[in-house]
């Protein structure tokens, strides 16, 4: 009889559990809060439950769903805090919870304690390997890097991170076949578990035939002229990594495929397979767009991949906005001249342009060499000629310039450019460089009336600081000095800031310095930057807040940092494939009065 009580006593209070959990059902998650968490954080285990607290913002985000309680949805969340607990050295981890409702049973708290047991460390690490002292070389080597160090908490991801270094350090070395075991063994006095990898690298083997195969009219000996690989050479994975990338970066092929033939070896030699599908020869794209500053934008692009073989390119593009009220150019890729990643690039080009106080046409030609120095920067020289022909009638004064002949300007220069970008993604970066920088130098042949040089630099920061939310930062600087006697620099060449990527406090190109009739001279000094908090919303919506100071200095290297221009304001981003539709509303700082600039655009400011 006493058996049969205690069975049905556990039996009430299970029924009294189960009964009181789903009472809770339905009811809105207020918050979730832990105990016993010091070793891991309150962050991490919320992301292994689907159970969800409501946000802060509470009733603000009503386009968001309600977040609801499940008793059935709870029950597995403490099961999975348990196998995260289990699977970073927690084995004896008890895990309970607390559930409070108000008092009509429509908000729930939810307490969850975590009792951790005593930790499971690292203890032992052996290796056994199978091979010659070259193969114990390699071994050592990876050794140095893996993630699994004596004394250091046990955690599952982290042996099989090291599993699978051990695995790609052979495949790198030559050796396709390897293979990586490991066993783990719990010493319970100790708390500790021993781990020991058994590797057996395989014979050393070789690339052996290299076949292209696919739908490529695109010269054969010009592919290959892009692959690292060599018959006989060690078998090295990286390098096929590394190929499949260079040939798909050549912008000539939909895909490419790269393959080991492992089961086709003969005599410790792997064939490989590149297969490879071209893109279409001719492509046409159209661009209709708007913005607070362009207005209606329009765009049209006519590309031809290898233009008269050899991988060459040539692209025709038209665009038209409210400032750029026509702009036609034509770009001439021929790649690989000379030496690899060394390209040659002929861009004829006219645009009509149009500013406050003044327009101009610009019709020439820049011929470029650009080299390719890593997957991550690029250099080049570039040598531009050609005439601007500009119309300061819009202007309430001269701006100095008496003679209008000199109104149709000849301009030949060189320029040098070096680009660097680090960031992790080409349309929202969450960290990383980039830079960019130009000197040029004008006044050299086909008669060029002006001489002065120009210098740029331009360096964007991003750093990620906890849940997406990101810092960006830009500084940016510009010097223009005219040399050999001349007493100025064209006035097209100058420098005008405000606008959406510039100081968005102000209208485009609305900060300049101006002469007594109170037209914008253009500067021939700049500095700006930028400071931004990059959030997210809800789905495809993010925030951000900003900032932006700098000014327009008329004379050369002059930078007054007591007369910089401040602004700040807030801002809406919705994702899209082709880059974030950017709304910003900002104010000017310590001007004495309120007023706002409104910008929709795309892309990020920097």
């Amino acid at each position: 009889m006493v058996h049969i009580r205690r069975i049905f006593l556990q039996i009430l209070i299970l029924t009294g559990f189960i009964l009181n959990a789903s009472a809770q059902d339905n009811a809105i998650v207020n918050k979730i809060r832990f105990t016993g968490i010091d070793t891991l954080q309150k962050e991490i285990l919320l992301t292994q439950m689907n159970t969800k607290a409501r946000p802060f913002t509470g009733k603000l985000t009503f386009w968001k769903k309600t977040t609801r309680f499940s008793s059935f949805t709870f029950d597995e969340d403490l099961l999975q805090l348990k196998k995260y607990y289990q699977k970073n050295g927690f084995l004896d981890v008890s895990i309970t919870s607390d559930l409070l409702p108000d008092k009509r049973n429509k908000k729930l708290d939810i307490l969850i304690h975590i009792r951790k047991g005593a930790p499971i460390s690292i203890g032992e690490i052996n290796y056994s390997l199978t091979g010659t002292e070259a193969n114990m070389q390699i071994l050592e080597s990876v050794k140095m890097i893996l993630p699994l160090k004596t004394g250091n908490l046990f955690q599952d991801e982290k042996i099989i991170a090291s599993e699978n270094l051990i695995r790609e350090k052979f495949n790198h070395e030559g050796f396709p076949f390897v293979k990586v075991k490991k066993s783990i063994h719990l010493n319970e006095k100790l708390h500790a578990a021993n781990i020991n990898f058994s590797v057996n690298p395989g014979n050393k083997s070789y690339f052996g035939e290299i076949n292209l195969e696919g739908n490529s009219v695109i010269n054969k000996a010009y592919i290959l002229k892009h692959v690292e690989l060599s018959k006989g050479e060690v078998f090295s994975q990286v390098k096929i990594e590394k190929t499949q990338e260079e040939l798909f970066n050549m912008n000539l092929f939909r895909y490419v495929t790269i393959r080991a033939m492992l089961d086709s070896v003969n005599h410790d030699s792997v064939p490989i397979s590149i297969h490879i599908k071209e893109l279409p020869r001719w492509s046409v794209k159209i661009g209709v767009g708007y913005g607070t500053e362009d207005k209606i934008r329009t765009s049209i692009l006519f590309k031809r991949l290898n233009f008269l073989g050899g991988g060459r390119t040539l692209s025709i593009k038209g665009q038209h906005s409210y400032f750029t009220p026509l702009s036609i150019e034509s770009k001439f890729i021929q790649p690989d001249v000379w030496s690899k990643n060394l390209d040659f690039i002929l861009n004829p080009f006219f645009s009509r342009e149009r500013e406050d106080s003044y327009e101009v046409d610009r019709l020439g030609t820049s011929v470029t060499f650009q080299k390719e120095l890593t997957k991550k920067s690029a250099a080049y020289i570039s040598y531009t000629f050609g005439k601007d022909k500009v119309d300061i009638s819009k202007s309430n004064d001269s701006l100095s310039i008496e003679d209008a002949d000199k109104l149709n300007r000849n301009k030949s220069g060189v320029t040098l450019g070096y680009n660097l970008n680090t960031t992790n993604d080409i349309f929202s970066p969450e960290k990383g460089w980039k830079y960019e920088g130009t000197a040029t130098y004008m006044g050299i042949g086909f008669n060029s009336q002006f001489h002065y040089y120009k210098i740029m630099t331009e360096i964007d920061y991003f750093h990620s600081l906890w849940k997406n939310v990101v810092f960006a930062g830009k500084i940016k600087t510009g010097i223009i000095e005219p040399t050999q006697g001349d007493s100025q620099s064209p006035i097209e060449d100058r420098f005008l800031m405000g606008g959406a990527l510039s100081l968005r406090g102000w209208g485009r190109n609305q900060i300049s310095p101006k002469n007594e009739a109170g037209s914008k001279l253009g500067g021939n000094s700049m500095m700006e930057a930028s400071a931004e908090i990059r959030f997210p919303l809800y789905g495809i919506f993010s925030g951000t807040a900003f900032t932006d100071f700098g000014n327009s200095w008329l004379n050369s290297w002059e930078f007054k940092l007591n007369k910089l221009n401040y602004d700040a304001g807030l801002g809406l981003r919705v994702k899209t494939p082709v880059g974030p539709i950017r709304l910003d509303v900002a104010s000017p700082l310590f001007e004495g009065k309120f007023r706002t600039q409104f910008f929709i655009t795309i892309g990020h400011a920097f």
